[in-house]
């Protein structure tokens, strides 16, 4: 890399808003973040193989390993990012562990999990080639070719979405589950330079929260470009059938039963209260 570098990652739980936030921080000229390459399968299987060695063996290669595949990842990002951009983003929808650049600042964003449930039900009927969930679950392969057929059906029955109790669970688990580890990693890791950002407050605040992000990466948020209209929160129009569906807060209100809302209660009420998204179960 001729030209000094710098790297951060952006993490969050699938649908927290990942992808928005890159392409705002994407508007500063010395920021080019990109992904998403999901590095943390290349460190995992790093530790799964040095496990099988011997322990003196291990801990005299673990620290050269580690080494060589963070410069590796370092050179890929600088070789996919644009030439020109100084500040180099990994973009992956993960945990912060494992750490992929030890040295590297995190920006962690967190979004409702009721949201991130909708949001994530929709993306599963609108990319079912990517999941074997509808083999799983007839019932909901019989909601897919409805929502085919009109992709208005979930607006139209609403207490459609959030019927299958193993993929709302399951959805509201993993959510606590990846919050749960990034604080834990935090601790493990006290030098790592952490900021953690609801989505909410992007919507509240965009100007605001942009300018914060691009003083956490020490660059002049005086430079960045003003955000277009497409980049503003939320869509003119709603999608369903798109990647960039809706975009909102509190569309979790247009879909949730009783039910759902038990199941969430569940698996994350704890993890929402402790976000500050709910103070008490009774929501």
């Amino acid at each position: 890399m001729s030209q000094e570098k710098r790297f951060f990652c952006l993490r969050g739980y699938m649908k927290s808003g990942t992808n928005w936030i890159c392409r705002l921080l994407n508007l500063h000229p010395e920021i080019d973040c990109i992904g998403e390459f999901h590095w943390e399968y290349f460190f995992k299987t790093m530790e799964s193989t040095l496990n099988t060695l011997a322990p003196v063996r291990r801990d005299k290669i673990r620290p050269v390993i580690r080494k060589e595949l963070e410069e590796m990842v370092r050179r890929s990002l600088a070789n996919f990012a644009d030439p020109t951009a100084t500040l180099i983003g990994d973009r992956t929808p993960a945990t912060i562990h494992p750490v992929v650049i030890r040295d590297a600042p995190h920006i962690c964003v967190v979004r409702d999990c009721r949201d991130i449930v909708v949001s994530k039900m929709f993306h599963l009927f609108n990319t079912p080639r990517v999941t074997r969930i509808f083999d799983n679950f007839p019932e909901m392969r019989e909601r897919l070719e409805k929502f085919q057929a009109d992709p208005w059906f979930f607006r139209d029955n609403p207490t459609e979405l959030l019927s299958n109790e193993k993929v709302v669970r399951r959805s509201a688990n993993e959510w606590a589950t990846y919050l749960a580890a990034d604080r834990n990693t935090i601790k493990q890791h006290p030098h790592l330079k952490v900021i953690q950002v609801q989505y909410e407050s992007f919507h509240a605040a965009i100007e605001q929260q942009r300018k914060t992000l691009y003083e956490f990466l020490d660059v002049d948020p005086s430079l960045a470009v003003e955000i277009p209209a497409q980049m503003m929160p939320g869509h003119k129009t709603e999608n369903p059938n798109q990647f960039f569906r809706k975009g909102v807060v509190g569309d979790w209100k247009n879909y949730m039963t009783d039910q759902a809302k038990e199941w969430i209660n569940v698996e994350a009420g704890a993890e929402m209260i402790r976000q500050g998204y709910i103070e008490s179960m009774d929501w």
